[in-house]
């Protein structure tokens, strides 16, 4: 059966270029734009070629280290000529890489339970006459 639809622009390559791309601290849907095509495009090439999905798997650990590195930078070389902005750069992070708040929930469940337990001194010899009959 012949495959129906537009045929594919992927070419091999584009996994180098997507690495390059993304190790300078640039999105992954933003590479849809250098190559002139939808970000659609670029997750439907993640499912078809696994090649393609390993190198966005890699790009984005390169992308992390490169915002990891400018927060460093910012934190400890900034100066008053160039103020690092802690806010902006937590935001960058909680966006890009899910970065989350830690929230701590603490519950407690009290329950009182009553209970009447009734014991009954029963004569063993006695029972089982009362069962033999």
């Amino acid at each position: 059966m012949a495959k129906v639809g537009r045929p594919t622009s992927y070419k091999q390559e584009y996994c180098e270029m997507l690495i390059s791309h993304m190790e300078e601290g640039l999105s992954f849907e933003a590479f849809a734009g250098v190559l002139s095509v939808s970000k659609q495009t670029l997750y439907t090439w993640t499912e078809a070629h696994s090649e393609f999905m390993d190198a966005k798997r890699v790009a984005t650990q390169k992308s992390r280290v490169f915002w990891e590195r400018a927060g460093l930078q910012g934190m400890f070389m900034g100066g008053k000529e160039d103020p690092f902005n802690a806010t902006v750069w937590v935001f960058n992070m909680k966006n890009r890489f899910n970065w989350r708040d830690r929230t701590e929930v603490k519950s407690e469940i009290k329950q009182e339970i009553k209970a009447e337990i009734k014991v009954e001194t029963v004569d063993l010899e006695e029972r089982l006459t009362q069962l033999d009959k």
